[in-house]
């Protein structure tokens, strides 16, 4: 039993994430995004960084998710500089280029759960700067952090606050998520910031949301195609060195016809990633439904190859040690980052619907009538 699974984006990054992974299968210590560099990845080189793509980021992720090691990459090394971007040139390039040498540790206070459009946060300008009141829950705290970028709706409009963690206050709740993450409830009280915390406001504010929502959609599913071709190698190495009856379970033929199953499945959603980056360096205009599409295949993929996968090793599936497992929380876990495939499926749906209504009536409809 032997199947192909080729790379989705070679070369230096994904070995050296790889190797990393490797090393840091069960526990990561310090801080490996600054430590290593990427967070420098999609910051400009004129601000410090290496000037890279989103597809040369996804080669990272690919890499640590090959190996079920969670750490906030999507976070961290896309949707904070993407935010950062908003800001007016001057104080873009002074955070950017903090990111970029590490010498602050920045996270955005979303729901992890939610699309960045979705805020729990409102914004109440005072005479001396404002005021944040709200509740975020279901924050990925899995490193520390010295800046949040928070998103707030301020009168019915959207605006980007950066805010020292020490503001912010200590969570109201932490517990481990179930891909090994560590996620975090926030309450905001009446949280005081100065004037210059507002860092964007209106159409940069909802312009860099979009993009970096988009950018977190497209690097989520990245982490799902690459989990799910792992999770696939562990199966049939699995099933080569189990035997029952005498004889490997390989050699049972609805074990092979599952795994091929799986296989298929693979390739679909890899064909469908490697199609979501073209759309995304070509600035396709409809670039945001094929992700809503995406989001809504793979999670029904990863989910179904993932229950096979626990089923086919047996009560070795159910314990965490086992890295098929893990990969197996990985993809079930993935499904409800940036929106679940539900939400997706309702906004293409309204979507589609409000454009079925802008259209003129059809002069053959109105003729059957």
């Amino acid at each position: 039993m032997s199947l192909s699974f080729t790379p989705l984006f070679p070369g230096m990054l994904l070995d050296a994430a790889s190797r990393y992974a490797q090393d840091h299968l069960l526990e990561v210590t310090g801080d490996p995004l600054r430590e290593l560099g990427w967070t420098a990845t999609l910051v400009l080189e004129a601000f410090g960084g290496v000037g890279g793509s989103l597809a040369d980021l996804a080669s990272i992720v690919e890499g640590v998710a090959s190996h079920g090691v969670h750490l906030p990459l999507v976070e961290t090394c896309a949707v904070v500089p993407l935010l950062l971007q908003a800001a007016a040139p001057e104080t873009a390039q002074r955070w950017l280029e903090a990111v970029a040498e590490g010498s602050v540790q920045m996270a955005p206070l979303t729901a992890l759960s939610s699309s960045l459009e979705h805020t729990g946060v409102r914004a109440r300008h005072l005479d001396i700067g404002y005021e944040l009141d709200g509740v975020v829950q279901g924050v990925d705290a899995s490193l520390p952090a010295t800046h949040y970028l928070v998103p707030a709706l301020i009168d019915d409009d959207v605006a980007l606050f950066l805010v020292d963690a020490e503001r912010i206050g200590a969570p109201q709740a932490t517990w481990r998520t179930m891909d090994g993450g560590r996620g975090a409830d926030f309450r905001l009280a009446q949280v005081s910031v100065p004037e210059g915390a507002c860092i964007a406001r209106g159409a940069p504010a909802r312009a860099a949301l979009l993009a970096a929502d988009d950018a977190a959609l497209l690097l989520t599913a990245t982490d799902t195609v690459a989990a799910l071709a792992a999770l696939i190698q562990q199966t049939i190495l699995h099933l080569k060195e189990r035997k029952q009856f005498g004889v490997a379970l390989s050699s049972f033929q609805v074990l092979r016809h599952r795994v091929a199953e799986m296989y298929v499945k693979y390739l679909g959603a890899k064909g469908l990633l490697l199609h979501c980056f073209e759309e995304q360096q070509a600035g396709a205009p409809d670039l945001r439904r094929t992700l809503r599409l995406a989001k809504v295949s793979l999670a029904e993929s990863a989910r179904w190859c993932a229950e096979a996968a626990i089923q086919m090793h047996g009560g070795m599936g159910m314990s965490e040690e086992v890295l098929a497992t893990r990969l197996a929380q990985r993809l079930l876990a993935a499904e409800f980052h940036y929106g679940d495939r539900l939400e997706h499926a309702a906004r293409l749906l309204a979507h589609d619907a409000a454009a079925d209504r802008s259209q003129p009536p059809s002069i053959l409809a109105g003729s059957a009538q």
